[in-house]
């Protein structure tokens, strides 16, 4: 089930949430109404929220209302009709609104949910920054463990750490090859992921080792900058060759990636 869908009433508490139809290039229509509501309700601290696919956990944006400002005046409003109201689509991840002339990137703000706290979450403008920036891996973990992604991952290792055997479900994490914000259409591939302890996820995840051509462990070069634990942990690693998927064979093109990209970078 599409995420926002699914936390729909506790997001619209705080966020203008609105539907956009994929078969009509993601169609999307604004209320002056509801605007002028969260904005006296938030001082202008609130986001937009729009989903399409409801069949697509990760189909949707959310866009801090300040990133939209500028192009929701009033010479704007959808012209011969009695609304006031905007309209507008998303196309290739841009956003136009009728009147305006403007095509505004929105790729950073796909797939990236709002993690809900015990009470509804106020996010300040800054929060929201924070939220998709600084913030980003731990939020990405928590979408992973709720994914297909994930399902299809483990399963393709038949839910074993692929360098270590570890079974205990709470320690597997299905870590990307190519990076989640990094490329769209590699997210939910399970052709990009490994099932890894999260020890290994992290230090993959960092650099501190890679894969070559024949799925063999090659460790970092700079060991003797390390502490002696991790030596060890990458040391126990070195040389090995991840156990066999499944059914979905691991990308050559994502491993060429990590090992030009993110190994020995740190």
């Amino acid at each position: 089930m599409n995420w926002v869908k699914e936390n729909r009433n506790q997001l619209s508490i705080n966020n203008y949430v609105r539907k956009a139809d994929a078969k009509t290039n993601y169609w999307l229509d604004l209320s002056e109404g509801r605007i002028n509501h969260y904005r006296n309700l938030t001082s202008d601290n609130f986001n937009i929220i729009i989903y399409g696919d409801e069949d697509i956990e990760t189909d949707f944006y959310i866009i801090p209302f300040k990133e939209l400002k500028y192009l929701l005046l009033e010479d704007n409003f959808a012209k011969s009709e009695g609304r006031r109201r905007w309209i507008g689509n998303i196309i290739n991840h841009h956003i136009s609104l009728s009147n305006t002339g403007i095509k505004l990137n929105i790729s950073h703000r796909y797939s990236n949910p709002i993690h809900f706290k015990a009470e509804p979450l106020m996010l300040s403008v800054e929060g929201t920054n924070d939220y998709a920036i600084e913030n980003a891996k731990r939020e990405i973990q928590i979408r992973i463990k709720q994914s297909s992604f994930r399902k299809k991952v483990l399963k393709n290792f038949d839910h074993k750490c692929c360098l270590t055997g570890v079974t205990e479900n709470d320690l597997l994490v299905a870590s990307h090859i190519i990076p989640w914000s990094t490329k769209i259409d590699t997210r939910l591939s399970p052709h990009n992921g490994l099932c890894l302890s999260t020890l290994y996820d992290s230090l993959f995840d960092k650099g501190y080792f890679t894969l070559n051509e024949k799925y063999e462990v090659i460790i970092a070069s700079k060991l003797d900058g390390l502490s002696l634990q991790t030596q060890n942990w990458l040391n126990e690693i070195s040389g090995k060759v991840i156990s066999n998927p499944v059914q979905y064979e691991i990308s050559q093109i994502a491993l060429e990636y990590h090992r030009n990209t993110i190994f020995d970078k740190f």
